[in-house]
């Protein structure tokens, strides 16, 4: 299942340049990443050895933090190549890559527009604050919620309003004393999905133990650590869409509430231009006038995440129900129908003419888009699972790094046309080349 044989790894140097590249995906776990300019997995939590071994004794119990990891980063590359939010981005990081290959004054453009499309992943700092809160909160005593609508700032320091920002608001409870401000990033429909993913591999490997006893125990200790990071202030930003979602549906259950954001998040993520069109804006939305029609405009997927929220209202306990009264109610067609719309998109092809090595290694990728959401939307919640990376998925999953530096593949022969060291270094080419362009365009030292 597990090939480490292939020969490639990062030299030190080239390691020493990855802990130099700023993580534009979220990430809030610490052994493990996904380098969207390189596509390179890393997880540094699992243990190749130890995880063969787990198989072959067909208990995972003890491996099972290798395998949340893995599956928490893989999640991030499927949804990277299998969401239309994702082509757009994938898109976006070619043409700086072709920019880059070209290195005339015309083409500079395309690198700024990827270095701000990079911030938007996550929201810049200057539009979110966390502060401690003054008593502890939990299920039982969930935060207060509250909206805003700004505007990003532009290079001038002036209100851009073709770039609103749809903002939540996270009060104590039941003083509603405010303690966080968030924008509903891409970022955190992609952290949601992450986690309900590392979650789900989590409960995967825990019922291959075949003693009662240690499932509980083990079941336990899952919920200890996932609640703990849900109400850690300051992880907001990662756990802002399922924070919105339990509050606004009253959902109280940690694994059902992740489930219910990842598979909402999904079809977020994957909406054509007819689904924004589409989508109704909940009343209480109203007071923000204009801007809710240019977060539309601009395919803003936080924005459409809080809309179908919203418009769910209360979940009545029939996960299936809910999230096709949050889409009805929401005035977009059935789940299986806008997915089935984003895989015939992502089934056009990613061309640009007269390819490098680099810019065919994001083509031929893209070209497993279709694929991938297919398989997805099949998944109950959409999510990202053990069984499918080992059988549906097997055969396109990426190779990724594990504990030791070494590249593992699920696929014999998936790394070789990979090529990741080559991959790595165009990555760390295109952030030295983007950071000398910035200090002539924006002033960055």
């Amino acid at each position: 299942m597990f090939y480490d044989d292939s020969g490639h790894k990062l030299s030190k140097l080239q390691i020493e340049e990855r802990k130099a590249q700023k993580a534009v995906f979220p990430n809030q776990i610490s052994v493990g990443s996904f380098t969207p300019h390189s596509t390179i997995v890393e997880v540094a939590g699992f243990r190749t050895d130890a995880v063969k071994a787990a198989v072959q004794s067909k208990n995972l119990v003890a491996v099972r933090a290798d395998l949340q990891v893995l599956l928490h980063e893989l999640t991030h590359w499927f949804d990277f190549f299998g969401t239309i939010w994702g082509r757009k981005y994938c898109r976006a990081i070619a043409k700086a890559y072709r920019a880059l290959e070209r290195q005339t004054e015309s083409e500079f453009p395309r690198l700024i527009e990827l270095f701000d499309l990079d911030r938007r992943v996550l929201s810049p700092a200057y539009y979110r604050f966390t502060a401690p809160l003054k008593e502890p909160h939990d299920k039982n005593r969930p935060w207060s919620i509250d909206f805003a609508c700004g505007a990003e700032i532009d290079a001038y320091g002036r209100m851009d309003e073709s770039k609103p920002l749809f903002l939540v608001r996270f009060g104590e409870n039941p003083s509603r004393e405010n303690f966080a401000r968030q924008p509903i990033s891409p970022g955190a429909l992609l952290e949601v999905r992450a986690i309900a993913s590392e979650m789900n591999a989590g409960i995967s490997a825990i019922n291959t133990s075949r003693e009662q006893g240690e499932r509980i125990v083990e079941m336990a200790a899952l919920r200890r650590e996932f609640e703990g990071l849900i109400y850690n202030h300051e992880l907001i930003e990662y756990n802002a869409a399922a924070h919105t979602l339990a509050i606004i549906a009253g959902s109280k259950d940690l694994v059902l509430t992740y489930r219910l954001a990842a598979s909402l998040s999904f079809i977020a993520l994957n909406m054509d231009d007819q689904d924004f069109r589409r989508i109704k804006v909940p009343e209480r939305f109203k007071i923000f006038g204009r801007r809710n029609r240019v977060l539309l405009e601009n395919h803003d997927s936080g924005f459409a995440f809080i809309c179908m929220v919203f418009n769910g209202g209360a979940f009545d306990g029939d996960e299936n129900a809910y999230i096709s009264n949050c889409l009805r109610e929401s005035n977009l067609d059935s789940a299986e129908a806008i997915l089935s719309r984003a895989a015939d998109t992502l089934a056009e092809p990613m061309y640009l003419s007269n390819p490098s090595a680099v810019t065919s290694h994001f083509m031929r990728e893209a070209m497993m888009g279709p694929e991938i959401c297919k398989a997805l939307a099949s998944q109950e919640y959409h999510l990202v699972t053990l069984d499918a990376v080992i059988r549906d998925l097997r055969a396109i999953a990426p190779p990724f790094m594990d504990s030791e530096g070494n590249f593992i593949e699920l696929n014999n022969g998936r790394l070789d046309e990979f090529q990741p060291e080559m991959m790595h270094d165009a990555a760390h080419l295109l952030r030295s080349y983007t950071r000398n362009l910035l200090t002539g365009c924006r002033g960055f030292d």
